[in-house]
């Protein structure tokens, strides 16, 4: 099916323009550090990470949370098959070009490397069995852009839609001594990032960054930890046996 763009037309015309939310060069990790294996432990140690209350989303429409929440789901679907070149494909562009700068090789690299998980997953006899996807704890209005019109009167327009998904994720790992089952759950979030008047949606994973990071895309962000409204981050055992 042939994809429905919505376009914003804005009726002001703009002569001088700043784009506050800009990428800052403030030092980051690089977000292809963290293998999926190490997020795994994190789990097995019951890693806690950052708890907001939920809902912090009245100012966005709800119809932009939806849509948000029905492209978290879809890409889960297709990382469920083994498909993570779409983690590639949705990376939020910034967020990749970060990614790819820490990487001899850039783009290539990235694209190797995730292309690669599901062998290495298997190698190590991981499996993934659910991706789930929960209703957003919230949402903001980022990428502010500044300027005047032609008649010399100030214009501000956020230019880009943030929501936090959160996500609950349960693999099957075979123990190499014992050779039985274990049943992990990971828990984290997606941030969804879609660029006003586009159907598109593209993802930063949660588990893979930190506040900073995020504040280094989307300065304006509130402060308060409560306003941002980031999911629970962590995970656990579930079970053992095959």
């Amino acid at each position: 099916m042939e994809k429905v763009r919505h376009v914003v037309k804005f009726e002001v015309k703009i002569d001088t323009v700043v784009v506050l939310d800009e990428e800052s060069d403030l030092p980051q990790k690089s977000p292809v550090s963290r293998t999926l294996l190490m997020l795994l432990i994190v789990a097995l140690l019951g890693g806690g990470g950052i708890s907001a209350q939920p809902e912090k989303t009245e100012k966005v429409p709800k119809e932009v949370l939806d849509q948000a929440v029905a492209a978290t789901r879809l890409m889960g679907q297709q990382v469920l098959k083994g498909d993570y070149r779409v983690a590639l494909d949705r990376m939020y562009p910034r967020w990749k070009n970060r990614a790819a700068k820490r990487l001899e090789g850039g783009q290539t690299e990235l694209a190797r490397r995730l292309e690669d998980i599901p062998a290495k997953m298997a190698s190590q006899g991981i499996s993934m069995l659910k991706y789930e996807v929960g209703e957003p704890t919230g949402a903001h209005e980022v990428v502010l852009l500044r300027g005047k019109d032609r008649s010399g009167n100030d214009v501000n327009m956020y230019l880009e839609w943030l929501v936090f998904v959160p996500t609950r994720a349960e693999y099957r790992i075979i123990d190499p001594q014992t050779r039985l089952a274990r049943r992990i759950e990971t828990t984290g979030f997606q941030v969804a990032v879609n660029r006003k008047g586009t159907a598109d949606w593209y993802f930063i994973d949660g588990r893979n960054c930190s506040i900073a990071d995020l504040r280094s895309f989307f300065p304006g962000l509130p402060e308060d930890l409560g306003l941002l409204g980031i999911p629970k981050v962590g995970g656990g055992e579930l079970g053992r046996g095959r």
